[in-house]
């Protein structure tokens, strides 16, 4: 659970929220297309793409093969434009899933998620696994700490536990 300004959490076991963003090329993405189809990872990150953030974006890249064998997803949601996600994406060398510009309204999403502090004006990271059904099945929040990457002995736990 990740506490929330507002005083709502998004608790495993829920529904998750239904969004449509647009990709580093413009494409329309929308969670509940995945719905039935494929588990989700949804990796939130605070507003801007860094050199920093490289790492974590690595971290799945290099790790596509392991989450397409659990028959999952990975969508990376941040508070850039589209233009700067797709050159960001062309400067790291491509990636084989799409990073979601949540700009229009700033945040929308990542607060949606409980992961946007309006006040400070940026996001905090996390990563939420959702099940084919929606259902939220695990939240982690990433430490602001260069290099952190999520617990992937979790991660891989919980995508096992729903291959079954």
């Amino acid at each position: 659970m990740i506490p929330r300004e507002q005083n709502v959490c998004l608790n495993i076991g829920e529904k998750a929220p239904d969004f449509t963003l647009p990709d580093q090329n413009g494409s329309q993405v929308r969670l509940s297309d995945f719905k039935g189809k494929k588990n989700v990872v949804l990796v939130l990150h605070p507003s801007t793409l860094t050199k920093s953030c490289k790492d974590d974006i690595r971290f799945y890249q290099e790790r596509t093969d392991e989450f397409h064998a659990l028959n999952t997803e990975i969508l990376v949601v941040n508070m850039d434009s589209i233009d700067y996600n797709r050159d960001w994406v062309k400067e790291i060398g491509g990636l084989s899933f799409p990073v979601l510009s949540d700009r229009d309204p700033l945040g929308g999403v990542s607060l949606t998620y409980d992961c946007f502090v309006p006040k400070e004006g940026y996001g905090n990271r996390a990563v939420f696994v959702i099940d084919k059904s929606g259902i939220i099945r695990h939240i982690e929040k990433i430490k602001a700490l260069r290099g952190a990457c999520p617990d992937m002995i979790r991660l891989s736990d919980v995508l096992l536990s729903l291959k079954s």
